[in-house]
């Protein structure tokens, strides 16, 4: 069983989210896992023209959770999608 859960929150702008609910399904982390991957890596592509120096930056923060995530979840394929 992975050590992750899913961390459902509250969030008003401007303040801190609050837990209401956690879920320990490990199908729904390793789905969540890539989605988050996903969203840092397409912020990446979003700034690589407008704003280079956020965008190295952004990438390499993407570059942390991917390192992290394999860590904590090892066999799940997490390299970036290739653009063709």
């Amino acid at each position: 069983m992975t050590p992750l859960v899913v961390v459902l929150a509250f969030q008003e702008p401007g303040r801190r989210p609050v837990s209401i609910a956690s879920v320990n399904a490990p199908e729904l982390v390793e789905r969540v896992a890539k989605m988050a991957l996903a969203e840092a890596q397409q912020c990446v592509e979003d700034l690589a023209e407008s704003n280079p120096t956020m965008a190295r930056l952004r990438a390499a923060e993407f570059e942390r959770l991917r390192a992290s995530l394999e860590i904590l979840l090892p066999g799940l394929d997490l390299r970036p999608a290739q653009v063709v």
